[in-house]
């Protein structure tokens, strides 16, 4: 039975504006229909794909992808899902391109309900440089295994050689985290930062952690960890960095990224988990507003929610491209304000002691650079 009031067709002057925003797009998108053909394709996809736009054209996705046609075509006819994974882009030469594909349908009722909007980043360079820390772990994780296979050799000779050994293992503890220091300042850089920054943020963090009752060893470890925080900024392109004014809305999401770009450039490895944590959601607010994940009060992490405060403070008091520094005391007020809403209350508290005792003036004191304003906090 045909229907009695079919859905109208969609005006061709209403694709063909929305084929021009995605054409203003810096990365790839294409749009879709609900059959999976591809009705728009814009320049940045093209230059990704290596393909002119007609050879994209009326095709659909999985016909790129024969050998993962099934994946293909489940991410690209469920309508109803919304979808971000990393994948790839087949190139003609047979080589693959790593990319995050986003894919979001319009609202039901919307005027564009049967097509799919979906945006292709090209993260090559997140993938290099992921592959060239990863080999350089690789390789101080090696060296470590040697060094320590030579202190149980040399345990068994003589006191002597035993307190050699453990000089050695305390240097190159030392030595790694002075290599982790040296990353995190070569990314604060990027943002015009200094390595005063980081290692205020490091003492701030570490200070609420023992202050909240946590082991000595575990704040200690938040602390260090807490120094690698923006360390995915090294993907964020210079331009929004160093920015004088307020970001546009694409800027700001690109500016985003740089949490869930942190998590990946980090190791696997054990001794990286809390900073891996702390990369991805030390911007999440307590009452859910922050990004990437949205998350809410105490599914935040807790090393993330000490640095989060710790890290505005900090961006408060200080000098910024866009902005000179707060008094410290406007500084406080902001982060009193901000409980319950950017802040975990609890830690709120902590941190009004630490204030009041006058503990957290002398903790910039110690690490302060010459752009800053006066350490001391009302």
């Amino acid at each position: 039975m045909a229907e009695t009031n079919p859905k109208p067709a969609v005006p061709a002057e209403v694709v063909a504006h929305v084929a021009d925003v995605l054409d203003a797009l810096q990365c790839g998108a294409l749009l879709l229909d609900r059959a999976g053909h591809i009705v728009h394709a814009n320049p940045r996809l093209c230059e990704m794909l290596a393909r002119p736009v007609q050879t994209l054209l009326g095709h659909t996705l999985p016909e790129f992808y024969p050998a993962a046609g099934e994946a293909t075509q489940q991410f690209i006819y469920d309508f109803s899902a919304v979808r971000e994974t990393e994948y790839f882009l087949p190139l003609p030469d047979g080589r693959r391109r790593p990319v995050l594909i986003a894919g979001r349908p319009p609202r039901s009722d919307s005027l564009l309900a049967d097509y799919r909007v979906v945006t292709v980043i090209d993260i090559t360079k997140l993938k290099d440089v992921e592959q060239s820390c990863l080999e350089q772990y690789r390789q101080i994780a090696n060296l470590s295994d040697t060094v320590l296979q030579q202190a149980l050799d040399l345990e068994h000779h003589s006191k002597f050689l035993e307190k050699r050994v453990r000089q050695r293992t305390r240097e190159l503890a030392e030595a790694n985290m002075e290599a982790i220091y040296m990353l995190a300042v070569a990314c604060e850089a990027k943002d015009m930062d200094t390595g005063a920054h980081v290692l205020r943020i490091r003492a701030y963090s570490t200070a609420l952690a023992r202050a909240i009752g946590l082991p000595e060893e575990e704040a200690e470890r938040i602390g260090y960890s807490a120094i690698l925080h923006d360390v995915g900024k090294m993907q964020v392109p210079d331009r929004i960095l160093k920015k004088p004014g307020p970001l546009t809305p694409e800027e700001r999401r690109e500016m985003e990224i740089h949490t869930v770009v942190g998590e990946h450039i980090l190791s696997r490895k054990p001794f990286f988990d809390v900073a891996r944590q702390i990369a991805r959601s030390h911007q999440e607010n307590w009452d859910g507003t922050g990004y990437p994940d949205h998350l809410v009060g105490d599914a935040i992490p807790l090393p993330a929610r000490i640095v989060r405060l710790a890290d505005v403070f900090d961006a408060l008091a200080s000098q910024r491209v866009y902005k000179p520094p707060w008094p410290p005391a406007e500084a406080v007020q902001a982060i009193k304000d901000g409980a319950r809403q950017l802040f975990d209350p609890q830690l709120v508290a902590v941190f009004l002691r630490l204030v009041d005792s006058g503990e957290w003036s002398a903790i910039r004191g110690q690490h302060e650079d010459d752009d800053d304003a006066p350490s001391t906090v009302a």
